[in-house]
C-alpha cells in the first residue's frame, strides 16, 4: 500500500491547451468514489486515474520529499489545551473547487469530523483510518474561513504530520447531505460507496471526470480555469523550498531560498484531456506505445526483461529506471488452518529460494527482499533482517541448497505435529520420493490449499513464482495449488468477500513514512475490508506498533520500525518475496515530464498529469 497523499503540484492551472495525451493502464478502475477509494478499494489503478483530485493540508515536495504546505498556508502552530494537543493551521485563500465554490475551513472540519464519526460508528476502514485515526483525533474545528484547529488526544509523526495533516479533504457542500442521508440507511457505508456520487463530485485538481467507458478507457478533462495556474515549486541545493501561487501566496522554508536551484516545476495543465486506455494484455500495451497510440504505460511493477528488450532502441521511446518503494509478497490467511500454524508458514518460507527465482528464473529483473521496507527507502530499511532459511539453516542465502530447504521444511512440519501417509524422502538436493497424504496435527488430512496469484499477462514474475512455490511444496507433500487469476479477482476475494482465500500473492506500492507496518499488521486493522488481510494477532507487535505511531522523534521511530520488521520476519504473516527496479518507458518524441529520476518512478507521481507537456504545444 502507498500513503494516498496528493501532491500540491498535481493541482494545476490551464494555459492555452491544445493536446490530448493517451496513457495506458492494465486494470479497470474499481471505483472513483473517494469513500470507497480510500476505504476498501484502494488499488493503484484507481489512484492513477483519479490523478490528484482531492487536496491535502500538507504534502511532500517533488523529488526530495520535504514536508511542505499544500492547502495550508504555513506550518501549524502547536500548543497544549488541557489534555489535548491543538494544531492551529492557516489555510490558503483563493483556492476553488471545480464547481466554483471556495475552499474553506468548513471543508477541512467536515472531512475530519465525518471520517472520525464513520470510523468509530460505522467501521469505515482502509486509508481513512490511517489518515484520521480516532485514537489520535478528537475533533476539527473551524476558527474562521481560513483557520482550522485540529484537536489531538496524543501525538505521533505517523498519525499527525504524516497522517491527518496529509489526509484527503472533501467538499462539505457536496457531501454533507449525502452523508446525512447515508446515516439514515441500514448500510451507511454501502450507500456512501455508490458510484453515482462520483459522477458530479467537485474536486480540487485541474481535471474532472469526463467519461468512464468500462473496459475501454477513462477520460479526464482539464478545467476551463484553475486557481493554481502557474504555481511554482523551487527546490534549492542548500535545502530551501520556495512555493509561489498565482493568487499571490508565497511560502519559503528549510532555509533561505538562495544559491543554485536543484529543481523548478511550473504547473499547467498543458493538455485538454488525458485518456487512460485499458489494456488487459501487457503485450498489446507495449505495441501501442511503439505505434505512438499511447505516450506512457502505467505499471507499478515496471517493465519486464522481454519488454525492455523490445523497447530498447525504438525510435522516440525513452526508458528510465528508478529504485522501487514497493514489494511483492505472499500472504497467509491466518484465520484458516493450517496457515494459522507458525511452523507451516515457516516451512513455506524456507522452501522459497529467492536468489534462484530472481537471478536465474527472473533473469536479474528482481531483487530478493527479506523485509517489509525496501532498501530504496534507506532511512527506514532494516538491513540486518535475515530470511527464515538463514535463521533456521544457519547459512547465508547463497550457500543454502535446495536439499537444505526441503529437509528444513520437513523438520518444521514434523515439529508442529504434521505427518504423511507417504513421507517425503530427500537425497542430496533432490526429493527422491514425493510426500503424499499430509496429515495435520489434528489428525485430519490437509485439504488442497489455493494460492492465488496474478496471471502471466499481468505479472509474469508473480505467476512464475507461484508455480515454483506450488512445485516445491508439492514435492514434500504440501497440497498447494497455484491459481493464476485476474488482479481484480484477487482484490475481490481478499477485501470484498471478507478474506475468502487461503494464500495469495500481490504487491504494495508504499508510503515514505512506513506507518503501513501498522496498517498491514495491527490487530485493529484485521476487520472486513481493512488492510490486515492475514488476520495477524500479536499483542507484543501491537504494543510496539502503538509506540511507533506515538513517536514524535524520527530516530526513535526508526528504531521501533526496525523492531517491527524483525517481528514480522519471525512471525511471517507475509513472506516478502522481492522488489524490483522500476523500469518505465514513454514517448519522448510526444511528451516531456518535469523530471524522471525519483523514488518509485513516474508511476508513483501519477504520470505528472498537470505538469506533463506535449512537445507539440
Amino acid at each position: 500500500m502507498k500513503k494516498l497523499f496528493v501532491l500540491s503540484l498535481a493541482l494545476i492551472a490551464v494555459f492555452s491547451l491544445a493536446a490530448v495525451i493517451n496513457y495506458a493502464i492494465y486494470e479497470e478502475p474499481t471505483t472513483l468514489n473517494p469513500w470507497n477509494f480510500y476505504g476498501p478499494n484502494t488499488t493503484v489503478w484507481n489512484d492513477y486515474v483519479l490523478a490528484g483530485k482531492w487536496g491535502s493540508l500538507y504534502t511532500y515536495s517533488d523529488k526530495r520529499f520535504d514536508f511542505i504546505p499544500s492547502l495550508a498556508a504555513d506550518f501549524p502552530k502547536k500548543e497544549k489545551e488541557g489534555d489535548l494537543w491543538v494544531y492551529t493551521i492557516p489555510l490558503r485563500k483563493g483556492v476553488w473547487w471545480s464547481d466554483g465554490t471556495l475552499f474553506t475551513a468548513d471543508d477541512v472540519a467536515f472531512t475530519i469530523n465525518t471520517a472520525v464519526k464513520l470510523i468509530k460508528d460505522k467501521g469505515l476502514g482502509g486509508n481513512w483510518v490511517g489518515m484520521y485515526d480516532p485514537d489520535f483525533i478528537e475533533k476539527a474545528e473551524k476558527v474562521d474561513d481560513y483557520t482550522v484547529k485540529i484537536y489531538f488526544k496524543k501525538l505521533g509523526l505517523a498519525k499527525v504530520e504524516f497522517g491527518a495533516l496529509m489526509g484527503a479533504i472533501l467538499q462539505k457542500k457536496y457531501w454533507q447531505p449525502i452523508v446525512e442521508e447515508a446515516l439514515k440507511q441500514d448500510n451507511t457505508l454501502q450507500y456512501l460507496y455508490d458510484e453515482k456520487w462520483a459522477k458530479d463530485e467537485p474536486g480540487l485538481g485541474a481535471f474532472e471526470l469526463a467519461k468512464w467507458e468500462k473496459g475501454a478507457f477513462v477520460e479526464n478533462k482539464a478545467l476551463d480555469s484553475y486557481y493554481d495556474g502557474g504555481f511554482e515549486e523551487i527546490l534549492y541545493k542548500n535545502g530551501a523550498v520556495e512555493l509561489k501561487a498565482p493568487s499571490g501566496w508565497h511560502w519559503t522554508g528549510y532555509g533561505e531560498p538562495e544559491g543554485d536551484v536543484e529543481l523548478k516545476v511550473t504547473t499547467g495543465p498543458f493538455v485538454d484531456d488525458i485518456i487512460y486506455k485499458i489494456y488487459k494484455e501487457r503485450a498489446v500495451a507495449i505495441t501501442a506505445l511503439l505505434k505512438g497510440e499511447v505516450s506512457y504505460i502505467f505499471n507499478p511493477l515496471g517493465l519486464q526483461k522481454g519488454e525492455l528488450d523490445q523497447l530498447k532502441g525504438a525510435p522516440g521511446v525513452k526508458i528510465v529506471a528508478n529504485a522501487s518503494n514497493g514489494f511483492r509478497y505472499l500472504a497467509f490467511n491466518m484465520r484458516r488452518y493450517p496457515m494459522n500454524i507458525k511452523e507451516f508458514r515457516q516451512a513455506i518460507a524456507v522452501l522459497i529460494d529467492r536468489n534462484f527465482l530472481t537471478q536465474r528464473i527472473l533473469q536479474g529483473q528482481a531483487i530478493p527482499l527479506k523485509t517489509t521496507v525496501p532498501p530504496g527507502n534507506a532511512f527506514w530499511h532494516n538491513p540486518n533482517i535475515k530470511s527464515t532459511a538463514e535463521v533456521l539453516i544457519g547459512k547465508p542465502e547463497n550457500q543454502i541448497t535446495m536439499g537444505d530447504r526441503f529437509r528444513a521444511a520437513i523438520e518444521l512440519l514434523k515439529k508442529a505435529g504434521f505427518r504423511w501417509i507417504v513421507p517425503p524422502k530427500v537425497v542430496g538436493d533432490k526429493v527422491v520420493r514425493q510426500g503424499k497424504g499430509l496429515i495435520g496435527p489434528d489428525g485430519k488430512p490437509v485439504k488442497a490449499i489455493e494460492l492465488m496469484a496474478p496471471g502471466a499477462g499481468y505479472d509474469p514474475m508473480r505467476a512464475t513464482t507461484a508455480l515454483f512455490i506450488q512445485d516445491w511444496a508439492n514435492q514434500i507433500g504440501i497440497p498447494i495449488k497455484a491459481n493464476l487469476v485476474d488482479f481484480n479477482t484477487i482484490v475481490s476475494k481478499v477485501w470484498e468477500e471478507n478474506f475468502n482465500y487461503d494464500m495469495y500473492m500481490l504487491g504494495w506500492s508504499l508510503s515514505i513514512y512506513p506507518d503501513y507496518l501498522v496498517d498491514f499488521f495491527h490487530s485493529k486493522r484485521a476487520g472486513a475490508g481493512d488492510f490486515n488481510t492475514p488476520g495477524y494477532m500479536n499483542p507484543q507487535f501491537d504494543e510496539l506498533a502503538d509506540k511507533f505511531l506515538a513517536s514524535t522523534d524520527l530516530n526513535e521511530a526508526r528504531e521501533l520500525a526496525y523492531k517491527l520488521q524483525e517481528m514480522l520476519a519471525e512471525d511471517l504473516p507475509y513472506v516478502i518475496l522481492f522488489t524490483a527496479p522500476i523500469y518505465e518507458a514513454y514517448r519522448s518524441d510526444e511528451i516531456q515530464f518535469p523530471y524522471t529520476e525519483v523514488l518509485d518512478g513516474i508511476q508513483n507521481l501519477l504520470g505528472f498529469p498537470s505538469t506533463v507537456r506535449p512537445l507539440s504545444e
